[in-house]
């Protein structure tokens, strides 16, 4: 039987689509078969991360009106997993649901999990998520203003489909924005699905389109599978164990700072004694 996720968020930038891309990747390392769709319809960027923008030629609009067909728009990512576009030609005010229905009705069979990334906010995509899918994700991100509109999101969404928090994008301590404990406290513990600590790693593979790269090891990976198993297997874990994983992602990062800050010094250096080489010659 496949199931269908939404992955929604009250406001944009709050990680979503990374979040999507890296828990499909971890369901297809689990051995699940898994379908991305991309339901940002006019404001794809699923297909950046994974490193596809280039390859989308056809998108679920194209295969919905017949277009083209299922191998000419769904893309391989990796093993267990594929993609499909949303149209940016197009937006949900556009689009009739029934089209993307049959869509999911020819396709979903195919999958174990079928994950919507979703548009932000509460709008038509929304509203389509609502009917089509089995459960949804929310992602807050550490702010005030995320922890509002996730939870509006949430509170109109849990009319029709269970939903679960993620937290997204925490550190170890948050001298800015929201820390976890403060977080946590706003939280039922029954809708708590997980924090997944911010990750200079993650960033930067999503920046490169090469997001599937991910460690397994590390702090992102650890996290994104103990998401799995509380979503999905209805696991239990205590708050030290997210905290830990915080505390080793705040370890990471300094360490992948002190890399890049060493890497731009030692580039500079060789610049300026080519330079000096070259002013000798003279």
């Amino acid at each position: 039987m496949t199931r269908i996720l939404s992955v929604v968020s009250g406001k944009g930038g709050v990680g979503k689509t990374l979040f999507t891309g890296a828990f499909g990747i971890t369901l297809a390392r689990q051995g699940y078969k898994v379908l991305l769709i991309d339901a940002d319809m006019g404001l794809r960027n699923l297909d950046l991360i994974l490193g596809l923008e280039s390859d989308c030629l056809y998108t679920i609009c194209d295969l919905a009106e017949g277009r083209c067909f299922s191998e000419d728009a769904i893309l391989p990512v990796m093993e267990n997993l594929d993609f499909l576009a949303a149209d940016q030609r197009e937006t949900w005010d556009d689009i009739l649901p029934a089209a993307i229905d049959t869509v999911l009705e020819d396709e979903a069979d195919r999958y174990d999990f079928v994950l919507l990334d979703c548009p932000a906010g509460i709008g038509k995509g929304i509203a389509y998520a609502m009917s089509a899918s089995e459960r949804a994700v929310a992602i807050m991100a550490p702010s005030w203003a995320s922890a509002r509109s996730t939870g509006r999101v949430m509170q109109m969404m849990r009319q029709s489909i269970p939903v679960t928090m993620v937290l997204n994008q925490f550190v170890h301590k948050d001298l800015v924005g929201v820390s976890f404990e403060e977080a946590i406290e706003t939280v039922d513990e029954d809708d708590f699905g997980g924090v997944i600590p911010y990750s200079e790693e993650a960033a930067r593979l999503s920046r490169r389109g090469e997001l599937p790269h991910f460690t397994e090891e590390g702090c992102f990976g650890q996290a994104l599978t103990l998401v799995y198993k509380r979503i999905l297997k209805e696991r239990e874990y205590p708050l030290s164990r997210w905290q830990s994983l915080l505390r080793l992602g705040a370890l990471e990062n300094e360490s992948f700072t002190t890399e890049k800050e060493n890497t731009a010094k030692s580039r500079w250096e060789k610049v300026r004694m080519n330079y000096k080489w070259r002013r000798g010659r003279w």
